[in-house]
Order: C-alpha cells, then structure tokens, then sequence
C-alpha cells in the first residue's frame, strides 16, 4: 500500500514537471501567429515593380528607327565616288505624319540621311532643323503606317525602371534595361555642354544616339545621347535629353525651323571657385571698389546695346540669381536660360560695385 501511494506521489511531480517544462518552452519559442512586438522602421511596401518587359519593349520598339548619315566616298583616286553610309545612330518616331527624333551628332554633315524602320522599309529623310545646344535634331520622312511612340507627362524619378532601344553597332532593335540613376546631370561630350540631363545605367553604346530611353510601360521619357566612359563602351553610365526639354525644342523647331534661346548677351566667368581666387577678388574689388561676393557669375564684359547693357549690367558685376534661382557656376545659369525664350523678361539678382540689386531684364536671342 505504502508502496502504490509512492508510485502515485512520484508520477504527479513527473506530471507536473512535464507541463512546468512545456509552459518555460512555449515562452521561450511562441507560437508563430502569436503576436510579435515591432521595432524600427516602418515596413517598407510590398508593392513589386515590374519585372517584365515584353509588352513595353514590343510597343515601343516598333517607335524607333534606324538612322544612316550618308556622304559621298571616292575609294580609289580619280574614281567618281559613291553615295554610302559614313556613320549611324537611332531615332524616335514623333508623330503619323512622319516626324522623327534623333540627336544632332548623327545626323551633323551628312550629305543625305536614310532612315529604316523597324518593319524594315527605308526611306530619304528631310533634315527640317538641328539645335546643337540640345544636341537634337528633326527629320521628316513621307511614310505611311508609322507607330509614333507614347510620351510621358511624369517627371523621371531616381530609381525608377527604364529601358533604352536603339541599333548600338549596328544591331536593330536592341533592348537594355536598367534605372534612373541621376536626374540634373550636366555632360560635356564633343566639346558642347549639355545640362539638366537625365543618367541611367542602361546599357548604351555607340549608335544607341538619338534612340529612346521609356519608362517600364514604353512611354518616352528622354532621347539617349552620349555616355561617359574611358574606353568608349558601356561603363554604366549614360545620359538622355529629357522629355521635357526634346518636347520643347521639337515643337520650336517645326513651328520656324531653329530652336531659339533668350540671351544675356555678356560674356562671363562662370568657374565654381572663381571668386574665391584671391588674385581675382583683388581685381574685382579694384575695378568694382568693393569686394565681391565668392558665389555667383562674374561679367567679364557687356555687348553693347544687349540685354545686360540695357538693363545697366556692368564689368565686374556679379548675378547672384536668376528668377530667384541661386547660380553657382555657369551650368546653372544654362540650366535657368535653357527655358527662356527671347522677349521673355526675367528678374535677375546682380551685385553691382557693393550693393545687391533686382532688375528686369528682356532677354534677346542667343547667338549659338
């Protein structure tokens, strides 16, 4: 009997050992829908960005075309020569009535300029005008059934999917993909300045210029047009004229065949850390009697009869801001002026012989 009592006594203690130990287990490893305690951040949305883009690709790529600049070559001496392609690059598509997009470079002394598309029908195109400072240009070709590709309304965002199509070496319709890696980016390519551009690391190379650069849908975000890079290919690093901008200078150039700027008309220094040399605030505070400001853009010199000069802008003069935008060197005032069209008026922020003043300017056209 004493025995049977032990035996009850020690599996009560074993009973309630083993739920003791399965309680201390359930605190140390809870349920997973148990509910968790959260630290830090805020998740970040489980929203996807697109990962295929097929439909967009196939839509858009039927938009862009294939460009020839063609000049007379003599192979041999005495021998007439013979109309052939001396170069190429890419081209969007505008418009039904055959309005086409490229950049200057490709089509800049060509003697003729051919244009095939990608349902490969080829065609003479008419140059109707060129901007250098853009580096875009306007053909036009009699075609019918073009598919002219879709623009976009939004503004490109760093991060963003994009994709560039053009005929780099020579390959129709090649497709790359990457992101928005830069926006306001300002390049020097073949001795120009080119500014507020937008950078991506989609594969671009040479004879991509002039082809389109499209969001992850296919609408037109920017015309690809140089690459910065040691060795001449793709590093990762290429820009594009904004929409904004080509939209701007498409229509100027179809409505009077030249894209017009407005104009200062002063020359200038426009180095970021000019006027902290202390050499030249020396001479500035000579010429000026008064120790300049060490931002901004320095006039070097006024045209007679110009803009600057009718408004009062001197030698010497500093222009701290243009429309209330601060102008650290001279791609900011391109960037500001880039918009501006002649006849328009303009305040402008200027450092005059010690003192700080807002005037009105009415700018002329710039003389490219």
């Amino acid at each position: 009997m004493k025995k049977a009592a032990s035996y009850l006594i020690l599996g009560a203690v074993c009973f309630a050992g083993f739920f003791g130990a399965l309680q201390v287990d359930r605190n140390l490893h809870p349920r997973q829908d148990s509910p968790r305690p959260v630290y830090g951040a805020t998740p970040i949305s489980t929203a996807q960005a697109p990962v295929d883009f097929r439909e967009a690709s196939e839509r858009s790529t039927r938009s862009v075309v294939s460009i020839d600049r063609m000049n007379t070559v003599r192979r041999f001496y005495g021998e007439p020569g013979e109309v052939m392609p001396t170069a190429g690059g890419s081209g969007v598509i505008f418009s039904k009535d055959g309005v086409i997009v490229t950049n200057n470079h490709v089509v800049q002394g060509a003697e003729q300029v051919q244009v095939r598309t990608a349902d490969g029908r080829t065609f003479t195109a008419d140059v109707v005008g060129t901007d250098p400072r853009s580096d875009l240009a306007v053909l036009r070709v009699k075609a019918k059934d073009l598919v002219p590709i879709e623009l976009s309304h939004e503004e490109a965002r760093v991060g963003e999917w994009v994709i560039a199509i053009g005929n780099p070496f020579g390959l129709d319709s090649t497709v790359s993909v990457g992101v928005v890696s830069g926006l306001g980016r300002n390049v020097t390519p073949r001795n120009s300045v080119l500014v507020d551009m937008i950078q991506t690391d989609a594969a671009i190379n040479p004879g991509n210029s002039g082809g389109a650069l499209t969001d992850a849908q296919g609408r037109l975000i920017g015309i690809n047009t140089a690459i910065q890079s040691p060795t001449g290919g793709n590093v990762g690093i290429g820009f594009a004229v904004p929409i904004k901008t080509v939209s701007r200078i498409v229509e100027q150039i179809l409505d009077t065949g030249k894209a017009s700027y407005g104009g200062l008309n002063v020359e200038y220094l426009g180095d970021v850390h000019a006027l902290k040399d202390p050499r030249l605030r020396a001479q500035v505070a000579e010429q000026a009697g008064a120790e300049p400001p060490r931002e901004g853009i320095l006039v070097t010199r006024v045209i007679p009869s110009g803009a600057a000069d009718r408004a009062g802008v001197q030698p010497a003069d500093v222009i701290l801001s243009i429309e209330g935008k601060k102008l650290a060197d001279a791609s900011d005032l391109a960037k500001v002026m880039n918009a501006k069209r002649p006849g328009e008026a303009v305040k402008i922020k200027v450092w005059s012989r010690g003192e700080t003043k807002e005037i009105r300017v009415v700018l002329d056209e710039l003389k490219i």
